[in-house]
């Protein structure tokens, strides 16, 4: 084990709090849409919506927006599946047909900043208010040596 020179160093501790009833990340709206036309919503989106077997397309060009409006596979003809997506409840929805109809291109994944549903029950996607979905980052492994700081602990950069 390693001695650290300042142990003793009177420290000003700020609690961290938590709040009850805040929202968890994965507590809020969650949708994304990827490069092969892919929208992706988070359970708790899915089960807003009314946990429906599909959802009709729409789209709104004037505003750039993408609209998910909750259906049933035998009744809408015109309604896209949504498929089961990971352990967690989330779906995927493919949209490929209408992000080439309508024109909708992404370089890479993104989540829309405020997933809404409106006062008819759609989900409203602003593609002009997304930002990156990445994933996140590995830490440097200890054994690679990595960054250190002036007293030799490693830095991890994320």
């Amino acid at each position: 084990m390693r001695e650290i020179d300042h142990i003793n160093v009177r420290r000003n501790w700020e609690e961290c709090r938590k709040e009850l009833g805040a929202e968890a990340r994965w507590g809020v709206l969650y949708a994304s849409l990827n490069m092969d036309g892919q929208i992706r919503l988070s359970r708790i989106t899915h089960e807003a919506l009314g946990s429906p077997d599909s959802y009709v397309l729409l789209y709104d060009r004037e505003r750039e927006t993408i609209g998910l409006r909750p259906a049933r596979l035998a009744v809408e003809k015109t309604a896209y599946k949504a498929n089961a997506r990971g352990a967690f409840g989330g779906r995927r929805i493919n949209a490929y047909r209408l992000c080439r109809d309508f024109g909708v291109k992404t370089s890479e994944t993104v989540r829309f900043h405020h997933c809404a549903i409106d006062n008819s029950g759609v989900l409203i996607l602003d593609l002009r208010d997304t930002c990156p979905a990445r994933k996140s980052r590995k830490r440097q492994n200890h054994s690679t040596g990595g960054q250190r700081d002036e007293y030799g602990n490693t830095v991890f950069t994320y």
